[in-house]
């Protein structure tokens, strides 16, 4: 097997999507309607595991990792509460796109166009890792949630968000989102790609790390607003660390 963790067709897919990124009413709606709950989980957790008291800039000193990060939606909103941004994904475009964004919104974010392979190189570790709407994307599950964990500083914290693999999450997220409503682009997700929160839960046990929160996330359909819920039979986000 091989361990390299990139998904050629996958970048491929996304790097259309690039000149789009940040239209909130176009093919990103999804990613850009979750935003905010993503934030509030990752600040809730952060908040709780780092001691954090500072409300003006609250994750001021504290370096994030945004895996996969795209044209920067999650990165932003992390780099306005304080947090030091690296941002990093495989795709060139989408690169260009955050870049231009973070400039644009006068936001310092350190985005590279690297693999996560390439980083384990440099030895720089990080406080707080995420991977959102990630996982779902990439091979070799895990040995990329290893390579997650030779990141982390001794005391901090992996927070990752992704699909159920359900037969609710095949109906809403493929055959409803993609194939009917059109909301997300077709192709963007495959079912055997989706992953189980007890699937995480082992990944992550075998590197000595546990899972300290699991919520679910939920779209209302007719206001286009996500929220934090109990089921996690679609979409779920989840914070981990070392025992």
């Amino acid at each position: 097997m091989s361990l390299n963790t990139l998904d050629k067709d996958e970048i491929i897919q996304f790097s259309k999507l690039a000149n789009d990124w940040w239209d909130e009413e176009g093919s990103m709606s999804f990613l850009h309607a979750m935003s905010e709950t993503r934030t509030k989980f990752i600040k809730i957790e952060l908040i709780e595991h780092f001691n954090l008291k500072d409300k003006n800039k609250l994750l001021k000193g504290l370096n994030i990792l945004d895996l996969g990060c795209g044209g920067g939606i999650a990165s932003e909103p992390l780099c306005r509460l304080g947090a030091n941004l690296t941002g990093v994904d495989e795709s060139k475009k989408l690169i260009e796109v955050a870049k231009l964004h973070a400039k644009n919104m006068k936001l310092k974010i350190n985005y590279q166009c690297t693999s996560i392979e390439n980083l384990i190189k440099f030895k720089n570790k990080y406080d707080v890792i995420i991977a959102l709407e990630l996982l779902e994307h990439v091979n070799n599950l895990k040995q990329f949630c290893k390579l997650m964990t030779n990141l982390l500083n001794e005391n901090g914290i992996i927070i990752l968000s992704t699909i159920n693999k359900t037969f609710l999450s095949k109906l809403f997220v493929i055959d409803m989102a993609e194939k009917i409503l059109k909301k997300i682009p077709k192709g963007t997700h495959h079912y055997e790609k989706f992953i189980n929160p007890i699937e995480i839960k082992e990944i992550f046990n075998n590197n000595n790390f546990h899972i300290k929160t699991i919520k679910g996330m939920n779209l209302n359909p007719i206001n286009n607003n996500w929220k934090l819920t109990n089921n996690t039979s679609i979409n779920y986000i989840v914070s981990l660390s070392r025992y």
